[in-house]
């Protein structure tokens, strides 16, 4: 009998270019995980910058693609509450630019009737490193809201979101916003200050006249320090000063600070400082090492607090999605499915760009 087989897009050797490959093996699902058929998959910047640099690359041939949406194809032996043709969304480190995906059930997340599959792409890895950093407790987070109170526990206070407009940047609007600060100033382009007002930000400044070094002395922010500042950036500001310095030169003493960048780390001359202020560095996950890793793990950042409170992101997230309470990032949908992400991750490298309001994806048919 013949193997059943998909086409993926694939990185055959290290460093080599993508490629849309047929002919690959669609995988039976083992004790405990589900065969997805794969509705639309996210793009991430960073899978050109895992490709060109070898890195992040547990083994090749390579399958990339993080965030997943689908209908489950296949129940393996021992799952509980889930059957075949459930809609559900997940994220692996990879092995979602292609037709079909193993995952692990404690990764499934029940998919939301009234948000497409296009949207939910967009969701988790960016929304949850937002909201791993912004609400969940130490040592993963600042623990603005542990358990997704709707009393708006932090009314009153202010903050900051350096790199608004990137995915990370919005949702982390939105979760400041819902767990209630008063006051929340964006920094991004000019072009998207309608935009990132309607997710909550109470102020933009526009980095076209106003550049990172210099924020420090603008108006709005030496006139009153942040309580928190949340940086969505992973590059430079200049030679002389990160991201995550500029940030901490705007949070107040003791205040609190997150950063999406896992190798940033604070100057000398801003540990001298000593001002007392908490930093986290945000990761993805809602499932750590003890909750069962994912077919394609790498082990980079997962703890086990990503599984306690990832159990309150699974129950809490489709409902703030369904009541609208939250976006997903605005999408395009790349046409030609898997060969259109392929000419979507060349974007990144090839000049085009991508929007910072929009995360481009693909949907991929069967």
């Amino acid at each position: 009998m013949s193997v059943p087989t998909q086409t993926a897009v694939v990185i055959e050797t290290p460093k080599a270019p993508f490629i849309v490959k047929s002919g690959i093996a669609i995988p039976k699902p083992a004790a405990g995980q589900v065969l997805l058929k794969v509705m639309a998959v996210g793009l991430n910047p960073m899978d050109p910058m895992r490709r060109s640099m070898n890195m992040l690359i547990d083994s090749y041939p390579a399958i990339l693609g993080s965030d997943i949406a689908g209908v489950i194809e296949e129940v393996g032996q021992g799952v509980q509450g889930w059957k075949k043709g459930d809609e559900v969304f997940c994220s692996d480190t990879a092995g979602g630019y292609q037709q079909y995906h193993v995952i692990n059930e404690p990764f499934l997340i029940r998919k939301p009737a009234n948000v497409s599959f296009d949207q939910l792409a967009t969701v988790l890895i960016t929304g949850c490193t937002s909201l791993n950093g912004l609400y969940a407790p130490s040592p993963i987070g600042l623990g603005l809201n542990p358990t997704f109170s709707s009393d708006k526990p932090q009314s009153g206070k202010s903050a900051f979101v350096l790199g608004a407009a990137t995915s990370c940047g919005q949702y982390a609007i939105q979760y400041l916003k819902l767990a209630g600060f008063t006051r929340i100033v964006a920094y991004a382009s000019g072009k998207h200050t309608e935009y990132l007002a309607s997710l909550g930000a109470t102020a933009i400044i526009a980095r076209e006249s106003t550049t990172m070094v210099d924020l420090v002395s603008h108006p709005a922010i030496s006139a009153a320090p942040f309580d928190v500042v949340f940086d969505a950036l992973l590059a430079m500001a200049s030679d002389a000063a990160s991201a995550l310095d500029i940030a901490h030169d705007i949070v107040k003493p003791n205040g609190q600070l997150a950063t999406v960048n896992p190798r940033s780390v604070l100057s000398p001359d801003r540990l001298a400082q000593n001002k007392g202020v908490e930093l986290v560095r945000a990761f993805g996950y809602y499932v750590g090492p003890d909750g069962g890793k994912p077919p394609s793990d790498l082990g980079f950042g997962a703890k086990p607090e990503h599984t306690a409170f990832g159990k309150l992101i699974k129950e809490h997230l489709p409902r703030l999605l369904e009541t609208g309470q939250l976006l997903p990032n605005r999408v395009e949908v790349l046409p030609n499915g898997l060969a259109g992400i392929v000419k979507g991750l060349g974007r990144w490298t090839g000049g085009e760009g991508v929007s910072g309001v929009k995360l481009y994806q693909s949907v991929l048919k069967s």
